[in-house]
Protein backbone atom coordinates (compact mmCIF):
# COMPACT_ATOMS: atom_id res chain seq x y z
CA UNK A 1 0.00 0.00 0.00
CA UNK A 2 1.64 3.37 -0.98
CA UNK A 3 1.79 5.50 2.05
CA UNK A 4 1.44 9.69 1.13
CA UNK A 5 3.58 12.02 3.67
CA UNK A 6 2.15 16.11 3.04
CA UNK A 7 4.71 18.37 4.24
CA UNK A 8 5.09 21.93 4.01
CA UNK A 9 8.18 23.52 2.89
CA UNK A 10 10.61 24.55 5.55
CA UNK A 11 8.43 23.95 7.96
CA UNK A 12 7.43 20.24 8.43
CA UNK A 13 10.22 17.48 9.60
CA UNK A 14 10.14 13.64 8.40
CA UNK A 15 10.76 11.81 11.45
CA UNK A 16 11.54 8.15 12.27
CA UNK A 17 7.67 8.41 13.33
CA UNK A 18 6.46 9.07 10.03
CA UNK A 19 9.06 6.13 7.86
CA UNK A 20 10.77 3.47 8.35
CA UNK A 21 14.62 3.28 8.06
CA UNK A 22 14.91 1.51 5.11
CA UNK A 23 12.37 4.11 3.78
CA UNK A 24 14.10 7.13 4.85
CA UNK A 25 17.95 5.92 3.65
CA UNK A 26 15.69 5.67 0.13
CA UNK A 27 15.00 9.00 -0.10
CA UNK A 28 18.01 10.32 1.25
CA UNK A 29 19.69 8.49 -2.01
CA UNK A 30 17.46 9.74 -4.52
CA UNK A 31 18.13 13.28 -3.19
CA UNK A 32 21.68 12.61 -3.43
CA UNK A 33 21.75 11.31 -7.06
CA UNK A 34 19.35 13.67 -8.43
CA UNK A 35 19.52 16.76 -6.79
CA UNK A 36 23.56 16.60 -5.46
CA UNK A 37 24.01 20.48 -6.21
CA UNK A 38 20.83 21.51 -5.18
CA UNK A 39 20.23 22.93 -1.10
CA UNK A 40 17.10 20.69 -1.11
CA UNK A 41 17.43 18.66 2.43
CA UNK A 42 18.00 20.30 5.65
CA UNK A 43 19.12 16.84 7.37
CA UNK A 44 19.25 16.55 11.59
CA UNK A 45 19.69 13.62 13.28
CA UNK A 46 17.13 11.01 11.47
CA UNK A 47 14.97 13.95 11.01
CA UNK A 48 14.87 16.01 7.44
CA UNK A 49 12.73 18.82 5.91
CA UNK A 50 12.55 20.23 2.63
CA UNK A 51 13.70 23.57 1.53
CA UNK A 52 13.16 25.94 -1.39
CA UNK A 53 11.34 23.05 -3.44
CA UNK A 54 8.04 22.05 -3.62
CA UNK A 55 6.30 19.13 -5.43
CA UNK A 56 5.85 15.59 -5.34
CA UNK A 57 8.51 12.63 -4.80
CA UNK A 58 7.29 9.12 -5.36
CA UNK A 59 9.45 6.19 -3.89
CA UNK A 60 9.16 2.66 -4.11
CA UNK A 61 6.55 2.35 -0.64
CA UNK A 62 6.20 6.18 0.03
CA UNK A 63 4.79 9.57 -1.99
CA UNK A 64 6.40 12.95 -0.47
CA UNK A 65 4.46 16.10 -1.21
CA UNK A 66 5.88 19.11 -0.42
CA UNK A 67 3.55 22.54 -0.57
CA UNK A 68 4.10 25.89 0.07
CA UNK A 69 3.17 26.88 3.52
CA UNK A 70 0.07 29.38 2.77
CA UNK A 71 -2.69 29.00 4.42
CA UNK A 72 -4.44 27.23 7.34
CA UNK A 73 -4.71 23.89 5.84
CA UNK A 74 -2.17 21.56 4.03
CA UNK A 75 -4.90 20.46 1.63
CA UNK A 76 -5.53 24.65 0.95
CA UNK A 77 -1.87 24.18 0.34
CA UNK A 78 -1.74 21.50 -2.30
CA UNK A 79 -4.45 23.33 -4.34
CA UNK A 80 -2.95 26.70 -3.93
CA UNK A 81 0.35 25.05 -5.51
CA UNK A 82 -1.71 23.45 -8.15
CA UNK A 83 -2.70 26.94 -9.41
CA UNK A 84 0.23 28.94 -9.04
CA UNK A 85 1.93 26.24 -11.27
CA UNK A 86 -1.03 26.69 -13.88
CA UNK A 87 -1.59 30.19 -13.82
CA UNK A 88 2.64 31.09 -14.37
CA UNK A 89 2.52 27.60 -16.55
CA UNK A 90 5.89 26.44 -14.94
CA UNK A 91 5.12 22.93 -15.91
CA UNK A 92 5.15 22.20 -20.03
CA UNK A 93 1.25 21.22 -19.66
CA UNK A 94 -1.51 23.33 -18.08
CA UNK A 95 -4.13 21.65 -15.75
CA UNK A 96 -7.53 20.83 -16.42
CA UNK A 97 -10.32 22.92 -15.41
CA UNK A 98 -11.38 20.62 -12.57
CA UNK A 99 -7.76 21.16 -10.79
CA UNK A 100 -7.93 24.89 -11.41
CA UNK A 101 -11.26 25.44 -10.00
CA UNK A 102 -10.45 23.23 -6.56
CA UNK A 103 -12.95 20.76 -7.70
CA UNK A 104 -10.50 17.66 -7.55
CA UNK A 105 -9.04 16.50 -4.48
CA UNK A 106 -5.92 18.26 -5.11
CA UNK A 107 -3.11 15.69 -4.92
CA UNK A 108 -0.34 16.62 -6.52
CA UNK A 109 0.99 13.44 -8.61
CA UNK A 110 -2.59 12.60 -9.77
CA UNK A 111 -3.04 16.07 -10.95
CA UNK A 112 0.66 16.33 -13.11
CA UNK A 113 0.15 12.70 -14.33
CA UNK A 114 -3.60 13.72 -15.28
CA UNK A 115 -2.19 17.03 -16.53
CA UNK A 116 0.17 14.80 -18.95
CA UNK A 117 -1.97 12.05 -20.45
CA UNK A 118 -4.84 14.96 -21.42
CA UNK A 119 -2.10 16.11 -23.50
CA UNK A 120 -0.32 13.40 -25.07
CA UNK A 121 -3.96 11.54 -25.64
CA UNK A 122 -5.06 14.26 -26.94
CA UNK A 123 -2.39 14.37 -29.87
CA UNK A 124 -2.34 10.34 -30.08
CA UNK A 125 -5.88 10.80 -30.73
CA UNK A 126 -4.88 13.35 -34.06
CA UNK A 127 -2.30 11.08 -35.22
CA UNK A 128 1.05 9.04 -34.63
CA UNK A 129 4.22 10.41 -35.10
CA UNK A 130 5.99 8.49 -37.62
CA UNK A 131 9.37 8.19 -39.23
CA UNK A 132 11.64 6.86 -41.65
CA UNK A 133 13.77 4.39 -40.13
CA UNK A 134 16.46 2.40 -41.92
CA UNK A 135 15.83 -1.02 -42.17
CA UNK A 136 17.79 -3.87 -43.69
CA UNK A 137 15.84 -7.36 -44.07
CA UNK A 138 16.86 -10.96 -46.06
CA UNK A 139 13.31 -10.64 -48.23
CA UNK A 140 11.72 -12.95 -50.85
CA UNK A 141 11.65 -10.06 -53.33
CA UNK A 142 14.14 -6.72 -53.75
CA UNK A 143 12.98 -3.91 -51.46
CA UNK A 144 15.27 -0.77 -51.63
CA UNK A 145 18.80 -0.98 -51.99
CA UNK A 146 20.33 -4.43 -52.41
CA UNK A 147 23.95 -4.87 -49.60
CA UNK A 148 25.59 -6.95 -52.27
CA UNK A 149 28.41 -7.80 -49.64
CA UNK A 150 25.89 -9.06 -46.93
CA UNK A 151 23.60 -10.44 -49.44
CA UNK A 152 26.81 -12.60 -51.14
CA UNK A 153 27.63 -13.60 -47.23
CA UNK A 154 24.23 -14.67 -46.37
CA UNK A 155 22.26 -16.23 -49.13
CA UNK A 156 25.12 -18.09 -50.46
CA UNK A 157 23.04 -21.48 -50.36
CA UNK A 158 19.48 -19.04 -50.57
CA UNK A 159 19.33 -18.42 -53.96
CA UNK A 160 15.82 -17.26 -53.10
CA UNK A 161 16.05 -14.53 -51.11
CA UNK A 162 17.99 -11.13 -51.63
CA UNK A 163 19.33 -8.71 -48.71
CA UNK A 164 18.29 -5.60 -48.90
CA UNK A 165 18.44 -2.12 -47.13
CA UNK A 166 15.36 0.26 -47.08
CA UNK A 167 13.29 3.49 -44.91
CA UNK A 168 10.36 2.06 -43.07
CA UNK A 169 7.55 4.57 -42.08
CA UNK A 170 7.35 3.39 -38.73
CA UNK A 171 5.71 4.15 -35.58
CA UNK A 172 8.45 3.10 -33.65
CA UNK A 173 11.06 5.93 -33.13
CA UNK A 174 12.65 7.49 -30.48
CA UNK A 175 10.10 9.88 -29.68
CA UNK A 176 7.34 7.33 -29.00
CA UNK A 177 9.52 5.37 -27.19
CA UNK A 178 9.79 8.08 -24.93
CA UNK A 179 5.95 8.82 -24.50
CA UNK A 180 6.05 4.95 -23.29
CA UNK A 181 8.53 4.76 -21.33
CA UNK A 182 7.59 7.65 -19.66
CA UNK A 183 3.99 5.92 -19.53
CA UNK A 184 5.43 2.73 -17.67
CA UNK A 185 7.14 5.21 -15.22
CA UNK A 186 4.09 6.61 -13.59
CA UNK A 187 1.76 3.29 -14.52
CA UNK A 188 2.68 1.48 -11.20
CA UNK A 189 1.41 4.87 -9.62
CA UNK A 190 -2.02 5.50 -11.11
CA UNK A 191 -4.06 4.36 -9.03
CA UNK A 192 -7.48 6.20 -9.90
CA UNK A 193 -9.64 4.90 -12.21
CA UNK A 194 -9.87 7.68 -14.74
CA UNK A 195 -6.09 7.88 -14.39
CA UNK A 196 -6.10 4.05 -15.63
CA UNK A 197 -8.06 4.04 -18.14
CA UNK A 198 -6.32 7.24 -19.97
CA UNK A 199 -2.92 5.39 -19.70
CA UNK A 200 -4.20 2.56 -21.14
CA UNK A 201 -5.70 4.40 -23.99
CA UNK A 202 -2.21 5.87 -24.25
CA UNK A 203 -0.40 2.47 -23.99
CA UNK A 204 -2.93 1.23 -27.03
CA UNK A 205 -2.17 3.86 -29.40
CA UNK A 206 1.85 3.21 -28.64
CA UNK A 207 1.50 -0.71 -28.92
CA UNK A 208 3.97 -1.15 -31.61
CA UNK A 209 6.31 0.57 -30.01
CA UNK A 210 9.23 -0.69 -28.67
CA UNK A 211 9.36 -0.24 -24.55
CA UNK A 212 13.14 0.94 -23.94
CA UNK A 213 14.89 1.06 -20.92
CA UNK A 214 15.59 4.42 -19.40
CA UNK A 215 19.26 3.94 -19.67
CA UNK A 216 19.07 3.39 -22.94
CA UNK A 217 16.68 6.13 -24.28
CA UNK A 218 18.62 8.24 -26.79
CA UNK A 219 16.83 11.43 -25.71
CA UNK A 220 19.30 13.35 -28.11
CA UNK A 221 17.75 12.25 -31.37
CA UNK A 222 14.60 13.65 -30.38
CA UNK A 223 14.10 16.54 -33.12
CA UNK A 224 11.28 18.87 -32.67
CA UNK A 225 9.69 19.57 -36.42
CA UNK A 226 6.82 21.25 -38.19
CA UNK A 227 5.60 17.16 -38.05
CA UNK A 228 5.99 16.40 -34.47
CA UNK A 229 5.77 19.65 -33.09
CA UNK A 230 2.14 19.78 -31.65
CA UNK A 231 4.01 16.99 -29.32
CA UNK A 232 6.25 19.51 -27.94
CA UNK A 233 4.34 20.01 -24.60
CA UNK A 234 4.03 16.02 -23.71
CA UNK A 235 7.63 15.34 -24.68
CA UNK A 236 8.89 18.27 -22.38
CA UNK A 237 6.31 16.43 -19.60
CA UNK A 238 7.74 13.00 -20.30
CA UNK A 239 11.62 14.23 -20.74
CA UNK A 240 10.77 15.86 -16.59
CA UNK A 241 9.51 12.11 -15.69
CA UNK A 242 12.24 10.07 -17.27
CA UNK A 243 15.18 12.50 -16.05
CA UNK A 244 13.98 12.24 -12.70
CA UNK A 245 13.43 8.23 -12.21
CA UNK A 246 15.72 6.34 -10.56
CA UNK A 247 16.58 2.74 -9.64
CA UNK A 248 17.16 1.26 -6.53
CA UNK A 249 17.21 -2.64 -5.96
CA UNK A 250 14.27 -3.24 -8.37
CA UNK A 251 15.82 -5.09 -11.48
CA UNK A 252 14.58 -2.96 -14.27
CA UNK A 253 11.64 -1.43 -12.74
CA UNK A 254 12.09 2.44 -11.53
CA UNK A 255 11.27 2.93 -8.32
CA UNK A 256 11.90 6.87 -7.74
CA UNK A 257 10.75 9.73 -9.17
CA UNK A 258 9.55 13.19 -8.84
CA UNK A 259 8.76 16.67 -9.72
CA UNK A 260 10.50 19.35 -7.80
CA UNK A 261 10.41 23.34 -8.33
CA UNK A 262 12.18 25.78 -6.84
CA UNK A 263 9.65 27.81 -4.72
CA UNK A 264 11.71 31.02 -5.37
CA UNK A 265 11.23 31.05 -9.48
CA UNK A 266 8.07 29.92 -8.80
CA UNK A 267 6.41 32.67 -6.67
CA UNK A 268 8.75 35.07 -8.85
CA UNK A 269 7.26 34.10 -11.11
CA UNK A 270 3.51 34.05 -10.26
CA UNK A 271 4.42 37.41 -9.25
CA UNK A 272 5.18 38.42 -12.33
CA UNK A 273 2.15 36.96 -13.93
CA UNK A 274 0.02 39.42 -11.34
CA UNK A 275 2.10 42.39 -11.84
CA UNK A 276 0.90 42.31 -15.47
CA UNK A 277 -2.35 41.59 -14.84
CA UNK A 278 -2.17 44.90 -12.53
CA UNK A 279 -0.01 47.13 -15.28
CA UNK A 280 0.10 46.63 -18.99
CA UNK A 281 2.99 44.44 -19.88
CA UNK A 282 5.23 46.74 -21.72
CA UNK A 283 5.04 48.63 -18.29
CA UNK A 284 6.53 45.94 -15.96
CA UNK A 285 10.09 44.82 -17.29
CA UNK A 286 11.61 41.67 -15.36
CA UNK A 287 14.93 40.55 -14.75
CA UNK A 288 16.26 44.50 -16.17
CA UNK A 289 19.59 44.14 -16.80
CA UNK A 290 20.79 47.63 -18.10
CA UNK A 291 22.48 49.21 -15.04
CA UNK A 292 25.74 49.07 -13.01
CA UNK A 293 26.72 49.88 -10.05
CA UNK A 294 30.34 51.09 -9.96
CA UNK A 295 32.69 52.35 -13.09
CA UNK A 296 35.90 51.46 -13.56
CA UNK A 297 38.25 54.88 -13.63
CA UNK A 298 40.74 53.10 -15.23
CA UNK A 299 38.46 51.03 -18.03
CA UNK A 300 35.44 53.07 -17.90
CA UNK A 301 33.25 49.92 -18.07
CA UNK A 302 30.68 49.63 -15.28
CA UNK A 303 31.21 47.05 -12.96
CA UNK A 304 28.54 45.38 -10.61
CA UNK A 305 25.75 44.10 -12.32
CA UNK A 306 21.96 45.29 -10.86
CA UNK A 307 19.24 42.85 -11.78
CA UNK A 308 16.17 43.76 -10.04
CA UNK A 309 13.06 41.40 -10.10
CA UNK A 310 10.82 43.97 -11.99
CA UNK A 311 11.02 47.52 -12.77
CA UNK A 312 7.39 48.52 -13.29
CA UNK A 313 7.14 51.87 -15.25
CA UNK A 314 10.47 52.98 -14.75
CA UNK A 315 9.63 54.32 -11.02
CA UNK A 316 9.60 51.11 -8.95
CA UNK A 317 11.66 48.19 -8.53
CA UNK A 318 10.35 45.32 -6.90
CA UNK A 319 12.24 41.68 -5.85
CA UNK A 320 10.56 38.83 -4.40
CA UNK A 321 11.36 37.16 -1.36
CA UNK A 322 10.52 33.59 -0.65
CA UNK A 323 10.71 33.37 2.69
CA UNK A 324 8.56 34.74 5.71
CA UNK A 325 8.73 38.13 6.55
CA UNK A 326 7.05 37.81 10.26
CA UNK A 327 8.81 35.64 12.97
CA UNK A 328 7.54 34.87 16.14
CA UNK A 329 5.51 37.78 15.82
CA UNK A 330 7.80 40.38 14.71
CA UNK A 331 9.14 41.51 11.12
CA UNK A 332 12.27 39.91 9.85
CA UNK A 333 14.39 41.14 6.83
CA UNK A 334 18.20 40.41 5.87
CA UNK A 335 20.55 43.14 6.16
CA UNK A 336 22.04 42.18 2.54
CA UNK A 337 18.47 42.77 0.90
CA UNK A 338 18.41 46.17 2.08
CA UNK A 339 21.60 47.01 0.67
CA UNK A 340 20.68 45.63 -2.16
CA UNK A 341 17.84 47.41 -2.45
CA UNK A 342 19.77 50.60 -1.37
CA UNK A 343 22.13 50.15 -4.92
CA UNK A 344 18.83 49.99 -6.85
CA UNK A 345 17.13 53.49 -5.69
CA UNK A 346 20.44 54.94 -5.90
CA UNK A 347 21.57 53.70 -9.11
CA UNK A 348 17.93 54.43 -11.15
CA UNK A 349 17.59 58.28 -10.60
CA UNK A 350 13.78 58.02 -11.80
CA UNK A 351 12.54 55.44 -9.00
CA UNK A 352 10.94 56.81 -6.20
CA UNK A 353 10.14 53.19 -4.12
CA UNK A 354 11.58 50.00 -4.32
CA UNK A 355 9.75 47.06 -2.60
CA UNK A 356 10.73 43.99 -0.96
CA UNK A 357 7.94 41.55 -1.98
CA UNK A 358 7.13 38.32 0.84
CA UNK A 359 4.29 35.86 0.88
CA UNK A 360 1.91 36.61 3.48
CA UNK A 361 1.46 34.59 6.50
CA UNK A 362 -1.95 33.81 8.73
CA UNK A 363 -0.98 36.34 11.44
CA UNK A 364 1.36 39.32 9.45
CA UNK A 365 3.20 41.85 11.43
CA UNK A 366 3.64 45.71 10.33
CA UNK A 367 6.38 46.02 8.19
CA UNK A 368 8.78 49.23 8.30
CA UNK A 369 9.22 51.83 5.63
CA UNK A 370 12.41 53.14 5.41
CA UNK A 371 12.99 56.81 3.66
CA UNK A 372 16.99 57.90 2.15
CA UNK A 373 18.08 60.19 3.73
CA UNK A 374 17.50 63.69 2.02
CA UNK A 375 15.23 62.68 -0.90
CA UNK A 376 11.51 61.05 -1.11
CA UNK A 377 12.93 57.80 -2.21
CA UNK A 378 11.68 54.71 0.00
CA UNK A 379 12.63 51.29 0.79
CA UNK A 380 9.44 48.80 2.08
CA UNK A 381 8.95 45.74 2.95
CA UNK A 382 5.16 44.31 1.79
CA UNK A 383 3.84 40.78 2.57
CA UNK A 384 0.74 39.47 -0.46
CA UNK A 385 -1.59 36.63 -0.20
CA UNK A 386 -0.95 33.65 -2.23
CA UNK A 387 -3.64 31.89 -1.47
CA UNK A 388 -5.76 33.14 -4.27
CA UNK A 389 -4.43 34.58 -7.47
CA UNK A 390 -7.20 36.87 -7.30
CA UNK A 391 -6.14 38.07 -3.77
CA UNK A 392 -2.75 38.49 -5.34
CA UNK A 393 -3.95 41.18 -7.60
CA UNK A 394 -6.07 42.76 -5.61
CA UNK A 395 -3.82 43.29 -2.84
CA UNK A 396 -0.96 44.57 -4.95
CA UNK A 397 -2.87 46.78 -6.45
CA UNK A 398 -3.02 48.33 -2.89
CA UNK A 399 0.08 48.04 -3.04
CA UNK A 400 1.81 49.85 -5.68
CA UNK A 401 -1.41 52.00 -7.06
Amino acid sequence: MNKTIVVRESYDWITGNDVTEEQYDELIRYMDAKYPNGQVLDIRYRQLRFINYVGVIQCSEVRYEIVPKISITKEDDRKALLKMLSITEFLPVSFSDKVQNGESKGELLPAFVTAFLERLLNELKRGMYKTYQPHEENLQMMRGKLELTKHIRVNTFQKTKVYCSYDEHTENNSLNQLFKAALFIVKKYANQHSLKLSLERCLSYLESVDLVDIGSLNQNSIKLNRQNERFRDATLFAKLIIERASIYSKGNQVSSFSFLFPMNVLFEKYIEVALRQVYSNDEVISQHAEKRLLRNKKSGRGNILLKPDFVVKDELILDTKWKSATVNGRSKYVQSDLYQMYAYVKTYKDVSRCILLYPKQEQEEEHPVWEIVNTDKTIEMKAVRIDDYWNTVKELEEILL
